[in-house]
């Protein structure tokens, strides 16, 4: 009899002893709580232009640029910074008068090198490409005013 004894008590020890006493977790359930625990919980109030709109003087919130150039009905024109010898520098932007982007190019101390993108009036993009030293280069694209491809070009 004791020889039976020995293994079975030495099997439950094993079978008991080894668990830490919680619950088995699968890494599903680990994952998926701790997901659902860093996502904000979805607001009633949706967010609109209105919370972008300063109250103080009834006008939108506009980081402040080196250079802003309005119409002279006060839309927004052109805005851009300037490098420490006053040429253009980083990314600019021009609109048109009813507030539709026109284009948005970047500068390097004067001169366009890298991303290029122009617009129609209706806001569809009228051609996207590169510059390098101020010359069109790489792959551009040049669309109608429905946003059909009318001509491509490698420069």
């Amino acid at each position: 009899m004791k020889n039976y004894l020995f293994p079975a008590l030495f099997g439950s020890l094993l079978l008991f002893g080894c668990g830490n006493g919680t619950e088995e977790t699968t890494t599903n359930e680990i994952i998926s709580d701790s997901v659902s625990d860093s996502i904000a919980p979805i607001t009633e109030t949706p967010v609109t232009i209105d919370d972008f709109i300063n109250t103080e003087n009834d006008s939108v919130t506009v980081p402040k640029r080196d250079y802003q150039e309005f119409y002279e009905t006060g839309e927004l024109k052109i805005e851009g910074d300037f490098d420490d010898n006053e040429a253009r520098h980083g990314l600019w932007f021009s609109y048109y008068e009813n507030g539709i982007k026109w284009s948005e190019s970047n500068y390097s101390h004067g001169v366009r090198m890298g991303h290029s993108i122009t617009f129609f009036p209706n806001g569809r993009v009228r051609y996207v490409g590169e510059y390098a030293d101020d010359k069109q280069s790489g792959h551009w694209i040049f669309y109608d005013e429905e946003g059909n491809i009318v001509k491509e070009g490698d420069y």
